[in-house]
Order: structure tokens, then sequence, then C-alpha cells
């Protein structure tokens, strides 16, 4: 007999895309951006131009917010 437990997926079909955009503001958005932060965050640790260039925007951004 097969095997029906639900699989933990992070792929997100286009049905799931259409419902987030139902749900967050409608479909009137052109455009929505769904991210995973840790994954994000890893691939800038990992190259070393990429950790220098965040890092340094985020020293921008701290400075604009201490205005």
């Amino acid at each position: 007999m097969n095997n029906l437990t639900p699989k933990n997926s992070q792929t997100l079909t286009s049905s799931d895309i259409e419902n987030l955009a139902l749900r967050f503001g409608g479909k009137s958005n052109d455009y929505i951006e769904i991210v995973n932060k840790q994954q994000n965050n890893n691939t800038i640790n990992k190259y070393a131009l990429l950790k220098e260039i965040n890092n340094e925007l985020n020293t921008q951004v701290s400075s604009i917010n201490d205005r």
C-alpha cells in the first residue's frame, strides 16, 4: 500500500500563490515576494563579496535610521 503521509514541501503551487495574493492585498499587486530569510542569510554569509555588500548596506541603513 502507498504511504499517504504528507511531505513537508517548500515549493509553492500556483494555487498557493493565488491564495496568498488574495489574503495579503488582493490581486491588484503586480508583484509578491516570498522569501526564506534563513536561506538568504546563509547565501550571503557563504560569499565574501555578498557579505561585504550586505554589511555596507546595513551600516548605511543604520546611519539613516539614527538621524
